[in-house]
């Protein structure tokens, strides 16, 4: 292991506390070996360790472009062939990768990168800040129906919002400037002590305008484009496999072992545990819970990220019984979240899930989830009271209703579905399956063609307030089909709040969120759960349950 990478991993809980500061970067941040012309660098490759590695996705990812990227099967491609300013490390701190320094102005709004000088596209060209003011400018001009993570830029960038499907040439006054080719100015308009840990997300990467046409994502689906990450894509089949080559001009590339990356695409969690069985697969991302289960393969698991697992309910354009508050407390309540548990039977990958936020975020004494629970559990089981409600609202044994529920077909979800199904007959509620796949669904989701379906969110930062913005009606993550001004106004005004009163506050709204508008239904938490061969080192996997594998070693 070089010493990059070690100090990559070494430095993950400092960085935390060095990037949530005003006191920005330091000489603590971690450089690569290859900027420094004093030490002796590292060979390429080494005896005993793969050249060619080959990890499976659970369904077909959708555009690489970086402005596209918003869902986590994407990323695992996308995470491996665009490098941004800072990577989210193994517990969600940002950890510098393309960024050498950064420093944030006294009154918090300014943010100054300073880039590796080392920094090249893959066809050699310097990677420089133009690149990057040009990559944030056309995510804003693609907008929000295009941009996964659009609201990583225009809730904080200066004038970003005022710009949305613009064109780049009249984003003079969006505040992300180019101070010289490798410094990189951002100005925001509000305080966010969380700034550089949205960074990672690829909406922040750098673009080139010669083939990332604006307003359009076509040009990603065809192998020829340089890229700026570890490796560059020369075979692309979303149905099938994708082919990556290593990019000899990345800066850390003395850090990267192989050669080649293969990537197959395997939405059956049975077909990739039988692919890594027989070793045509040397890791699995989306292995499935069942996994726990199975002996001979526990050595292999790896179970990270904070993830919710909730059913969306369409409160504008699905049934109208939906809009009375009464019938949707009336689900919360007539779920038993310990028959999903029970279900699903992979141990302790699993648990109930009492509110909106899962465990793992920080809380005023520690745990977020773990402290509210303890005071007043936000959802809980009990069917006579749900029956009373939807009797209440109008619903009885002999008027039931009748409700389609969403999703995306494999085992996890089909068995939550067939839970989802049980459990709500109790109350009245027949439930009819709507199954899609991965691309469909989430087009679905985004454009309310549902009444309830299923919905999960990975911690894409460590602060509780990446679960509370996805029920703020002016997020564009992905469809919200419910929510009001009085929430959204709340949640605004945390910004102009600090420790204790702002984690109050989020405990606060998302009382008012769950327990008395109901706009969600909890079920389970989890971690997401991946097959890693024997002796595989150097893979960082994060909060997302996203994987970097550039500097992979795997044994042959």
């Amino acid at each position: 292991m070089t010493k990059y990478v070690k100090r990559l991993t070494a430095g993950l809980m400092a960085l935390a506390l060095v990037a949530c500061s005003n006191g920005g970067g330091s000489a603590a941040t971690p450089t690569p070996a290859s900027t420094s012309g004093t030490e002796t660098q590292a060979p390429a490759a080494e005896p005993g360790y793969k050249t060619t590695f080959t990890f499976a996705i659970g369904g077909e990812p959708t555009y690489l472009d970086p402005s596209r990227t918003g869902d986590s099967v994407t990323a695992e491609v996308t995470n491996q062939i665009w490098d941004t300013l800072f990577i989210l490390g193994e517990d969600g701190s940002p950890v510098p990768s393309n960024c050498i320094d950064w420093s944030v102005s006294d009154d918090g709004l300014t943010y100054t990168f300073k880039l590796d000088p080392n920094g090249k596209w893959s066809d050699g060209e310097p990677l420089t800040a133009e690149h990057y003011v040009f990559g944030i400018k056309r995510c804003i001009g693609m907008g929000y129906d295009n941009v996964g993570f659009l609201e990583f830029i225009t809730k904080y960038v200066k004038n970003a919002e005022a710009h949305v499907l613009d064109d780049v040439a009249n984003m003079d006054d969006v505040g992300v400037r180019a101070v010289d080719d490798f410094t990189l100015e951002i100005e925001l308009f509000t305080l966010c002590p969380f700034f550089t840990s949205l960074t990672p997300a690829i909406v922040y990467a750098a673009q080139r305008p010669e083939f990332s046409t604006e307003h359009d994502s076509e040009w990603s689906s065809t192998p020829g484009y340089p890229t700026t990450g570890a490796f560059y894509p020369t075979k692309i089949d979303a149905a099938s496999e994708f082919i990556l080559k290593k990019n000899e001009n990345f800066a850390h590339a003395d850090d990267v072992t192989v050669d080649e990356m293969i990537i197959k695409v395997m939405p059956s969690m049975e077909a990739s545990q039988m692919a890594f069985r027989t070793g045509e697969i040397d890791y699995d991302t989306s292995a499935g819970s069942d996994v726990v289960n199975i002996p001979d393969l526990k050595d292999n698991i790896i179970i990270a990220g904070n993830v919710n697992y909730y059913m969306s309910i369409n409160c504008y354009e699905g049934n109208p019984a939906l809009n009375d508050v009464r019938v949707r407390r009336a689900m919360q309540l007539g779920m038993d979240r310990s028959a999903f548990v029970t279900a699903l039977d992979a141990g302790d990958v699993f648990y109930e899930l009492n509110g909106f936020i899962p465990h793992g975020l920080p809380g005023i004494n520690g745990d977020f989830r773990t402290e509210s629970d303890n005071t007043e559990k936000l959802v809980y089981t009990d069917k006579d009271e749900a029956r009373a409600l939807m009797e209440e609202a109008g619903f009885s044994e002999t008027n039931r209703l009748a409700l389609e529920y969403s999703y995306n077909q494999n085992s996890m979800h089909d068995t939550v579905a067939a839970v989802i199904t049980e459990q709500l007959k109790d109350i009245y509620i027949d439930v009819t399956l709507k199954t899609s796949e991965l691309r469909t669904f989430f087009d679905d989701r985004s454009y309310g063609r549902y009444d309830i379906c299923r919905n999960a969110y990975s911690a894409d930062y460590m602060d509780p307030y990446n679960f509370m913005a996805l029920m703020d009606t002016s997020n564009n993550t992905r469809g919200i089909f419910f929510g009001d001004d009085y929430y959204n106004q709340q949640l605004a005004e945390t910004f102009n709040m600090t420790g204790d009163e702002r984690l109050q506050a989020f405990h606060d709204l998302e009382h008012y969120a769950i327990a008395e508008q109901c706009w969600n239904c909890p079920l389970f938490g989890y971690g997401d759960v991946s097959l890693q061969k024997t002796g595989t080192t150097g893979v960082i996997v994060n909060p997302q349950g996203t994987h970097y594998f550039m500097y992979v070693k795997c044994p042959e």
